[in-house]
Formats: C-alpha cells, sequence, structure tokens
C-alpha cells in the first residue's frame, strides 16, 4: 500500500483541501498525528503545527511538548503551543478531565483559525489524525449507547471546517509507514488505562471480536461509510416528506395526526420534525401517545410545546410571546405577555351581561376546548357581535382606531379555529348568550399595563 498516493486520493475524493489551502494541524505529538505531519510535507501542503498541553501528566506531558516543538522545527513549519490548567477547568465546569480537555483543546484551536484571519496567512481548514481504527471505535460506542443512525455513519471526514484526511487508513498501515520511514513519536501512557471508554473498547473489546472477525476494522468502516450515504438519503426524504405534511400557521407549525398515522416510520417523522426544538429521542414515545389523549393534552421542552389540538399536532414556542396557550375546561388562570386571563363557568338564567370590554361572557354550548390563547396575525376574521357577516380583524382595527402601539398587544381567543374574544375588546356574533343559554363560560381579562 502506498500510503502517500492513497492519502492524496482520499483527500481529493472527499475534497478535503487544496494545496493551495493552508492548514492548522492539532498534534499530539502521538503515531497518528506525526505521521499526519510527514504526509502533509511529503505531499506539498502548507501547514502549522498546534499541541495542547493539559498538563495531566507531569514530565510526560512537558516530554510530549518539547517532541512537537522539534517535530515543527525538524519540517520547518509553524509551531503554536498552549499549556490549559485542565483540572480546574474540570471542576469549574462540572466535566469529566476527557470531556474537559477536549473542549479545552478545540476551543483553542478554533481561536488560532479566528485570529489568523486577519492575517495574511489565515488558515482554511483544522485537521486531526482520526483514522480508521477510530471511526470502527466510534461506531462501536454509538451503537452500544444507542445513538440511532446519526451514529452509524461514525466519524466524518469533513465537518465544519474540521478536516480528517487519515480516516481511510488502518494504524497497522500508518505504524507501516512510519516504521520504514524510521519516524520516532511519543507515547500516551494513559492510551494504556481502560478506565477511558475509547481505551476500553481499543484494548478490550476490539482484539476480542478481531478472534471471529479478523476484518471488523475493515468492515466497520465501510458499514460507517454505507451509513453516511442512508443518513444523507434519508434526511433529504425526511425534508421533502416534512415539507408536505407541515401547515403553518403564522410562526405555529400543526401536522394532520391522520396523515400522520398514514405514513410508515411514524416515531422517526416525529423524531425527524421535533428535535431541532429540543424533544429528545425518549420523549417520541411520549409524543406519539398524545396522538390519542384527550385534546388541549401537550408535552413541552424548555422552548416549545406540542399540542394535540383536535385532531392536529400543534409546535409552537413555549414563551411569553408564545402563540398557542391552551385553556382547558372549567376554571383558572393564566399569565400571559400582556396581562392576566381568568376564566370560569357560571349558571346562567337572564342575569345582566356585564359591559365592561374586558369581560367575556360566551353560551358554554358553543365552545370546544380547548381555548387557544393567542396573539392576532394578519388575515384573522371573526364575526363581531351584533353582526352576521365576518370582518378582518385588521379592517376592525382600522374602523374602531386603534393604534398600532394597541395593536401589537392585542390578543384572540380562538375554539376549533374561530376567533371568539377579540379580548378586551368584542365577543363573536357566533357564541353569544341566547334565549336557550343555560351555562356560561366567563372570562375577565387583566392587563398588564
Amino acid at each position: 500500500m502506498n500510503l502517500l498516493q492513497d492519502f492524496s486520493a482520499y483527500i481529493n475524493r472527499e475534497k478535503l483541501f487544496s494545496r493551495g489551502d493552508r492548514l492548522l494541524v492539532g498534534v499530539s505529538g502521538g503515531l497518528d498525528s506525526t505521521v499526519l505531519c510527514n504526509l502533509l510535507k511529503e505531499g506539498g501542503y502548507s501547514f502549522a503545527i498546534a499541541h495542547a498541553n493539559f498538563q495531566l501528566r507531569g514530565e510526560e506531558s512537558i516530554r510530549d511538548e518539547n517532541f512537537c516543538q522539534a517535530l515543527a522545527v525538524s519540517l520547518d513549519v509553524p509551531f503554536f503551543v498552549n499549556r490549559f490548567e485542565t483540572e480546574r477547568y474540570a471542576a469549574d465546569k462540572g466535566l469529566s478531565i476527557q470531556l474537559a480537555a477536549r473542549e479545552l483543546r478545540y476551543d483553542w484551536l478554533e481561536s488560532i483559525m479566528e485570529e489568523s484571519k486577519s492575517g495574511v496567512d489565515a488558515f482554511d481548514c483544522l485537521l486531526t489524525a482520526h483514522h480508521a481504527n477510530d471511526n470502527a471505535e466510534t461506531v462501536m460506542m454509538n451503537v452500544f449507547r444507542g445513538t440511532g443512525l446519526a451514529g452509524m455513519h461514525g466519524i466524518l471526514p469533513s465537518r465544519g471546517r474540521i478536516r480528517r484526511p487519515l480516516l481511510f487508513a488502518e494504524r497497522t498501515v500508518i505504524e507501516a509507514y512510519a516504521r520504514a520511514r524510521k519516524l520516532n513519536w511519543v507515547e500516551d501512557s494513559s492510551n494504556a488505562s481502560v478506565k477511558y471508554t475509547r481505551n476500553f473498547i481499543r484494548h478490550a473489546v476490539v482484539p476480542l471480536v478481531k478472534q471471529q472477525y479478523p476484518s471488523v476494522i475493515s468492515n466497520l468502516n465501510d458499514t460507517a461509510g454505507y451509513f453516511r450515504q442512508v443518513q444523507s438519503f434519508y434526511e433529504h426524504s425526511m425534508r421533502a416528506l416534512l415539507k408536505k405534511l407541515i401547515v403553518h400557521n403564522g410562526p405555529d407549525q400543526q401536522i394532520s395526526i391522520l396523515k400522520w398515522r398514514q405514513l410508515p416510520g411514524t416515531e422517526a417523522i416525529l423524531h425527524a420534525w421535533l428535535y431541532p426544538y429540543g424533544f429528545s429521542a425518549g420523549q417520541i414515545g411520549e409524543v406519539a401517545s398524545l396522538a390519542d389523549s384527550q385534546t388541549g393534552q401537550f408535552i413541552e421542552t424548555s422552548t416549545h410545546r406540542l399540542i394535540n389540538n383536535r385532531k392536529w399536532f400543534v409546535l409552537t414556542e413555549k414563551q411569553e410571546t408564545a402563540s398557542l396557550i391552551p385553556l382547558v375546561e372549567g376554571n383558572g388562570d393564566i399569565r400571559f405577555r400582556d396581562g392576566m386571563l381568568e376564566w370560569n363557568s357560571v349558571h346562567y338564567s337572564g342575569q345582566s351581561i356585564p359591559a365592561d370590554p374586558n369581560i367575556a361572557w360566551l353560551d358554554s354550548s358553543l365552545i370546544g376546548y380547548p381555548l387557544l390563547l393567542r396573539p392576532w396575525k394578519q388575515g384573522d376574521y371573526f364575526y363581531p357581535l351584533g353582526m352576521q357577516k365576518k370582518k378582518k380583524l385588521a379592517r376592525y382595527f382600522i374602523d374602531a382606531k386603534i393604534s398600532r402601539a394597541e395593536k401589537d398587544r392585542i390578543w384572540v381567543l380562538e375554539s376549533d379555529k374561530k376567533i371568539v374574544w377579540v379580548i378586551g375588546h368584542r365577543i363573536d356574533n357566533r357564541v353569544k348568550i341566547r334565549p336557550g343559554t343555560t351555562e356560561v363560560l366567563a372570562l375577565r381579562f387583566n392587563s398588564a399595563t
């Protein structure tokens, strides 16, 4: 195997970078990053070496730093180094040492990339020395963790500005290259410890699997490549499907439960739709069950709420300006951006209807739950009390000489997709009290201003 030739072919095939790009390489001093630097030099690429000293292994950490500096000198390339108080950082952030080191390293490397933008020698890409064995181990760990389809593609050759040009090569090939050229490198003593998950997979699991499947590394990398293609197809198809399924209602998104049920992979559809809004994979089963719950039931994250509203999934932002706030049957009150709304059921026997515009009495028999409280939007209409024809709210506000500032604070109450009260102004004629009315939904709005 000609590693340099295959290295160049892989870079070109994956379109990772070109010889005109300037590259920043994260180098530990171990076998993989040392070989990567030598391949880049042999291939005629322009690069610099960056070494993160986490100061976790005493003299060994100093040895690694000195080695990387000497490597940069021997290859005649620029050298960056930073010493981190990793243990203190991990304690302050409540992170494991491994996670803290990763965060510190990538944040620092990204800062070098950003700072270089102002100069003539700006870096185009950040390179790491992940190889085929790392990828196989990652796929294994993701399977054991249960990360789903996304985890099966393993380590990607390219992500953002990060490039991984050794991902095609197994460690045995990398080591053979290094020994043939009599390269030196340093060994991290912590790599032998199986207390870390990756080391456990590398030293305990992979050797056992290899006894039964000698080509496990190659097979897992082929599988990861296949799943990269599968995921690409899946994401493209899912975007097209969601585009057809989702109905936009202002800032809200709605999906017909009936249409959703008729499709294969119903939970996969929910996951693809809701994951970007903070719904975890563990919640998807609960979300699916929401389809069979009573209207008005909902599941929420810290930022969004998914409501079952009359056989529709309705996704809305959960903020003070949220566009859908469900009001359930009975008595209650709710605070929102522009005030507080109280409601309760009242027996009606002909008593006088309050004239206060902040109070609404509606015929309970004409109301469907949940009621939905939301800001008004362009295109809204209702049948103003006393009128048989509908009127757009925008025109109603003009006729009522309502200012722009006041319009921005107007909310409506909706029942079965029709507006029953323009809050603080007028109820809808279709839900007014009639001669046969016996129960009234009494609402009171208390403005925040």
